[in-house]
């Protein structure tokens, strides 16, 4: 426990300096020389992330003055024992022992001190937490703020699903095997399943335990992929036909492109400016046996990618704050800030432009966020319309400026719009 303790603390430490779990994660885990211990590690630092506010609140009712170096010790450790586990005992024991691993011997009783302290105060503090929106919500103030003010009657059903678990749903390659047919090898694997509720996946299955991607039958054969529901609402929006020119904009990591490549034969092209990034594309077509065009290119720069024979249909899944998957990526919510929000919306209108320009007459686009943020949605469909004479949106979509789906126990939070040229 102790070497999932430090590195915990160590991703944790780096998080709250503001760097990313997908940059801070390859670089800390390989201090761990056990999956299983990885695994723990991953799973305490994407706890303790989900519940940080509360975390925070309850050190500040232990300790007067926070000790330096430790702090993030003291935060793996209360949310070991508040929201897991793991016997008391044992992550005092691994705390203490970890702070003396980190130099801080002197200190080593402070920290055995501040945990049983915590362990006699736990119920008034919790108390006391209730009453607090970052320690009760676990986001930022102005996240809380502004949410509650966007969607007042489903800000708590909000709140809540970014403290869950993310499902483990699958795409069915319904080139490969029917539905009906995966189910039925799901059952006789005694693998135990759900279908989605309340949102049109038709491909989808929800698995109630997760596994790793090995224990997942038949997702080395190409009959399943790992995609969350919502994300899995998109493919199915394009209006595809066969013999389409389709262009993925920002492709990686492929999931909606290999979707689209499954759902009709078309001629596609997966576009990305992230070189690295793009490889995950080009294994995931290998692995479900599909193929497409993979170019890397900045989607905004079309002199330097696009040969001047416009496209019949356009998926941009545009970059965005990502506030809609909260739970899937917990550093999100401390890592963004208010004014970040202006700098995506930048993105996303140039690459909207840029995009719009590569679309033939007739031809659809399909603006996609993972965003639950106005700014970047509803917003960003009203300008898009206001600048463009050529552009009407879909009438499904016309009465709000697009569908917003809010994050909930079976799925994350996204966004759709789809546009046509006159």
């Amino acid at each position: 426990m102790i070497d999932i303790q430090l590195v915990a603390q160590a991703c944790v430490t780096r998080v709250k300096l503001g760097q990313s779990l997908k940059t801070v994660f390859p670089q800390e885990m390989g201090k761990i020389n056990s999956r299983g211990d990885q695994a723990a590690a991953k799973n305490t630092v994407y706890g303790a992330l989900r519940y940080l506010g509360y975390l925070e609140f309850a050190l500040d009712q232990l300790v007067t003055k926070r000790p330096n170096g430790l702090v993030n010790l003291l935060l793996v450790a209360i949310y070991l024992i508040e929201f897991t586990r793991a016997a008391d005992h044992a992550v005092v024991n691994a705390s203490v022992s970890a702070a003396k691993q980190l130099g801080f011997t002197k200190l080593s009783g402070l920290v055995n001190g501040d945990l049983r302290n915590y362990l006699r105060q736990c119920g008034d503090i919790r108390a006391a937490a209730a009453k607090n929106d970052a320690a009760s919500l676990q986001h930022q103030a102005w996240w809380i703020e502004k949410l509650r003010r966007e969607y007042p009657d489903q800000a708590a059903m909000v709140f809540a699903s970014s403290l869950q678990h993310p499902n483990l749903a699958l795409r069915v390659n319904t080139r490969r095997i029917s539905l009906e047919q995966y189910l039925k090898t799901l059952e006789q694997q005694k693998v135990s399943w759900r279908r989605p509720e309340n949102i049109t996946a038709n491909a989808a299955v929800i698995l109630n335990e997760p596994v790793s991607v090995h224990q997942i039958p038949g997702f080395f054969d190409g009959l399943v992929s790992v995609q969350d529901v919502g994300a899995q609402t998109t493919a199915t929006r394009l209006d595809l036909q066969p013999g389409h020119k389709v262009l993925d904009a920002c492709s990686a990591p492929g999931g909606k492109a290999c979707h689209i490549l499954e759902l009709e034969d078309v001629h596609l092209t997966a576009l990305d400016k992230d070189a690295t990034r793009l490889l995950r594309v080009e294994e995931n077509l290998s692995r479900l046996d599909l193929t497409a065009k993979t170019q890397v290119a900045d989607a905004t720069k079309i002199e330097s990618w696009w040969d001047a024979e416009a496209y019949d249909r356009v998926l941009l899944d545009a970059p965005c704050s990502a506030s809609g998957v909260v739970r899937r990526h917990p550093d999100v919510k401390w890592l963004r800030r208010e004014k970040d929000i202006d700098s995506f919306v930048r993105q996303q209108r140039a690459l909207l432009s840029a995009t719009w320009k590569v679309l033939a007459k007739g031809g659809k686009l399909l603006y996609t966020t993972c965003s639950i943020f106005p700014e970047e949605n509803e917003k960003q469909v009203q300008w898009f319309l206001n600048g463009q004479s050529d552009a009407k949106i879909d009438p499904e979509y016309e009465a709000h400026n697009g569908h917003l789906i809010l994050p909930n126990d079976s799925h994350d939070g996204f966004f759709h719009a789809l546009f046509e040229k006159k």
